[in-house]
């Protein structure tokens, strides 16, 4: 995999340093707020933006016009630039769709964010309650369970896909399956699927049916009686 450039990129944090070399001469001119929170601010060296950092941590530092832009401040200020970039990222890729943390860590590190910076902004979201895998696995879980289409097994996998934990994936599966699910959807897909396989020789049909079932993670035993009652059950046109 190729290396990532970061100074040409729109997510990462450039090195301040590289956009404003220091010398004995540069110094801060001004701190600009961003936005209308005043969350974040801009900090301008040479009449240019140099990065962009939490403003609890620009005041922490006590950074301040006049001060004396050098290669030890710029590199402090390089790392809370990219802890900030990736959490700005982390905001914007939760705003799209709910994440796990396991999806939206990797997510910032293929972006390119540095692994702690990108699990710094994961925890900094589950701390505040953005993301939270319990809430999404069971979300996930009782969506698929009401849709018909799964068994427990395929739930859980469909759950970890999303990054889910596989215990946690399990655990939120087998709920949904007692609690939303239709005891009844492995026949009702089987006997959609028995339909669109009556072309084929019985021994072929079976064949297929099983396997389409089992794919969609019902256990064993399910699929064998739901295979069994939907290619013995008689045609509509036999009934007359």
């Amino acid at each position: 995999m190729p290396p990532y450039k970061k100074k040409t990129s729109r997510t990462l944090a450039p090195d301040p340093a590289e956009v404003v070399p220091p010398t004995d001469e540069t110094a801060i001119s001004a701190l600009r707020p961003v936005g209308t929170d005043g969350a974040s601010v801009s900090i301008i060296v040479e009449r240019k933006k140099v990065a962009k950092v939490d403003t609890t941590w620009a005041m922490d530092e006590g950074l301040h016009s006049e001060m004396p832009w050098t290669h030890e401040l710029a590199a402090r200020v390089h790392a809370a630039a990219k802890r900030h970039a990736a959490f700005a990222h982390a905001v914007r890729l939760t705003g799209v769709r709910q994440r796990s943390a396991y999806d939206l860590t990797r997510k910032l590190k293929l972006a390119g964010h540095d692994e702690p910076d990108a699990r710094a902004s994961v925890e900094k979201l589950q701390d505040l309650g953005i993301i939270n895998d319990d809430t999404l696995a069971a979300r996930l879980a009782e969506e698929l369970a009401r849709s018909g289409k799964h068994g427990a097994r395929g739930i859980e996998l469909k759950l970890r896909t999303r990054g889910i934990g596989s215990d946690l994936a399990r655990s939120a599966s087998r709920e949904a399956i007692e609690e939303s699910g239709d005891p009844d959807a492995v026949l009702t897909l089987a006997r959609k699927r028995a339909a669109q396989l009556a072309r084929f020789e019985p021994d072929v049909a079976r064949r297929r049916l099983y396997s389409f079932l089992l794919r969609r993670g019902f256990e064993h035993d399910q699929v064998r009686r739901a295979v069994d009652t939907a290619l013995n059950e008689p045609e509509p046109s036999d009934l007359h």
